[in-house]
C-alpha cells in the first residue's frame, strides 16, 4: 500500500481514529483522577576528604569512591536504620532514587513518598544516617559527607502528571486506532477498487455505480429522468458495452452476480433502461426464477412468465410486458419451477433467445448468481456475453475467482464486471464512475471513428 492509498484509508476511517483518541484520553483522565499523588524530596550532599600524605599533600576522594558511595544510599543497610518496620523499609527503598552528580562530589538522593511532609522527613533522616555510615565505614580516613542542599517540603505531585498520561493516552490510542484500521484493511478480501476486481476476475471493469441512500426507496433511475450520478454511470456502462468486441456490443447481454444481494437485479433492470433510454429496443428477462425481483421494481403482474413460455403453456406475445414511455419490454419469470436450473439450460430457452436478438437490438437477462445454483453458469453460455457484478465491500475476492472458473467451464463469454453501491468517498473512485476513455484503455480496443 503506497502513501496516498494510506491517507485515503486513514480518512475514510476518521471517525474511528476519533473516537480511539477520545476513549485515550479518556481513559488516561480517569487512572490520572484515580492515581494517589506522590510528592518528592531532594537532599544534596558533598563528600570531603581532609586526609594529608607524608609528603603533606592533600588527598581528595575519587570519583570512583563518590560513584560508589551512591549506592549506600539505597542499601537496606541505610534504611533500616530510618523505619524500624521491615515492609516499610522494603516500600522505602523502592521509593529512594540515589546517584552521584557526574564529574562532582554530591550526591543527590529523591525520596518519594504520598505525603510531602513524610517525604522531607525521610530525605532529612537519609541524610543525618548516611554522614554517620559514611564515618563509620571510612574511620579515621578523613572522609566525611556534609548535606549542602536541605530538602524542601514540595507543594506539587510528581506524579501522577496530567498532561503526560494523557499525551501518552492520546499516543497509545492513535497506534492502536491506525494498527487496527491497517490490520482489518490488510486481513478484508472484498473487493473495494476496479483493480482488485479486474485482477479476481480477469475481466475488465466495465463500470462502476455509485451508492446513493434513496436507491432502497426508488431504485430505478428511470425516476431521476437522468440527472443522478447513478444514472450517469449507468450511461457510462452503456457507452463501455460497445468496446467490449470488435464487431460492437453483444446482443444478448446476462447479468449476475456471485451471491445475493449483490446488486445484479438492480444493475440489469437500470441497465436495460439506460439502454432504451440511448434509443434501442430492449426486452428485460427475470431469469432469477427463484428470487425474481422485476415485477417489484417495475410494478408489473409476475404471475405469468418465461417459465410458462418455456413449458408451452402461454405466448411470448402474451406475457411480455411494455413499462413506461420506454421501447422497454419486460419479460417476468412467471411461477416458480421445480427446476429452474434444467428450465435456463434448455433448447427451448436458447431458442427463445434466438428469436429474441432478432426482434430487439439488446436482450438483458437478470439472471441467478453463480455460486448458490446449479449449472446457473449455463445460461451464459446461451447468451454473446456475461456481466459480473460485485457490491462494493461484501463481494469477496475468492468468490469472484470461482465465478470467473464457473463461468469458464461453461464456455461462457465474460465481458467484463461492474462494481456496484461504491461509496462517493471511497479510494479511487471519485463520483462513482469511470470514464469511458478509461475503460477502452483498459479493454484494449481501438475504437474506429
Amino acid at each position: 500500500m503506497d502513501l496516498l492509498s494510506s491517507l485515503r484509508l486513514l480518512r475514510r476511517n476518521w471517525l474511528l481514529i476519533l473516537l480511539s483518541l477520545i476513549i485515550g484520553a479518556t481513559s488516561a483522565a480517569v487512572i490520572t483522577v484515580n492515581t494517589p499523588p506522590k510528592y518528592a524530596a531532594t537532599i544534596t550532599m558533598m563528600v570531603n576528604s581532609t586526609k594529608i600524605d607524608a609528603a603533606g599533600r592533600y588527598q581528595p576522594v575519587s570519583l570512583q569512591q563518590v560513584k560508589s558511595y551512591g549506592g549506600l544510599l539505597s542499601s537496606r543497610r541505610l534504611i533500616s536504620q530510618i523505619v524500624d518496620n521491615e515492609d516499610e523499609a522494603g516500600a522505602l527503598q523502592q521509593n529512594i532514587t540515589a546517584q552521584a552528580v557526574p564529574e562532582t562530589m554530591l550526591l543527590r538522593a529523591t525520596v518519594t513518598d504520598g505525603d510531602p511532609v513524610r517525604a522531607t522527613r525521610l530525605a532529612d533522616a537519609l541524610g543525618a544516617r548516611f554522614a554517620k555510615m559514611v564515618q563509620e565505614i571510612e574511620g579515621a580516613t578523613g572522609v566525611s559527607v556534609m548535606v549542602v542542599d536541605q530538602p524542601r517540603a514540595p507543594t506539587e505531585p510528581v506524579s501522577p502528571s496530567p498532561l503526560s498520561n494523557v499525551a501518552f493516552g492520546l499516543l497509545i490510542a492513535l497506534l492502536i486506532g491506525v494498527g487496527s484500521i491497517f490490520l482489518r484493511d490488510r486481513l478484508d478480501i472484498t473487493v473495494k477498487t476496479s483493480e482488485a476486481l479486474q485482477q479476481s476476475s480477469q475481466s475488465p471493469t466495465l463500470g462502476i455505480i455509485g451508492y446513493e441512500k434513496d436507491a432502497r426507496r426508488h431504485p430505478l433511475i428511470v425516476r431521476d429522468r437522468g440527472s443522478s450520478l447513478r444514472s450517469a454511470a449507468y450511461r457510462s456502462l452503456c457507452a463501455n458495452l460497445q468496446f467490449i468486441g470488435i464487431d460492437g456490443q453483444p446482443k444478448s447481454l446476462m447479468v449476475t452476480s456471485c451471491l445475493p444481494n449483490e446488486g445484479k437485479s438492480l444493475t440489469s433492470s437500470n441497465l436495460a433502461i439506460a439502454l432504451a433510454q440511448s434509443g434501442g429496443r430492449v426486452i428485460l428477462i427475470d431469469g432469477d426464477l427463484r428470487r425474481p425481483c422485476l415485477p417489484d421494481y417495475f410494478g408489473i403482474d409476475g404471475a405469468v412468465g418465461l417459465t410458462d413460455v418455456l413449458i408451452g403453456k402461454a405466448q411470448l406475445d402474451d406475457v411480455v410486458q411494455r413499462c413506461g414511455e420506454l421501447d422497454l419490454y419486460v419479460l417476468p419469470s412467471g411461477q416458480t419451477p421445480p427446476n429452474p436450473s434444467e428450465l435456463l439450460g434448455s433448447r427451448g430457452m436458447r431458442q427463445l433467445l434466438e428469436g429474441l436478438t432478432k426482434s430487439y437490438d439488446m436482450v438483458v437477462i437478470d439472471a441467478p448468481p453463480l455460486l448458490p445454483v446449479i449449472n446457473a453458469a449455463t445460461l451464459a453460455a446461451a447468451c454473446d456475453g456475461a456481466l459480473l457484478v460485485a457490491r462494493y465491500g461484501k463481494t469477496r475476492q475468492e468468490h469472484l475467482v470461482r465465478a470467473q472458473e464457473l463461468l469458464s467451464s461453461a464456455n461462457a463469454r465474460v465481458v467484463g464486471t461492474v462494481l456496484n453501491a461504491v461509496p462517493a468517498k471511497a479510494s479511487g473512485h471519485g463520483h462513482g464512475h469511470e470514464t469511458e476513455s478509461s475503460i477502452k484503455r483498459e479493454v484494449k480496443i481501438p475504437v474506429s471513428g
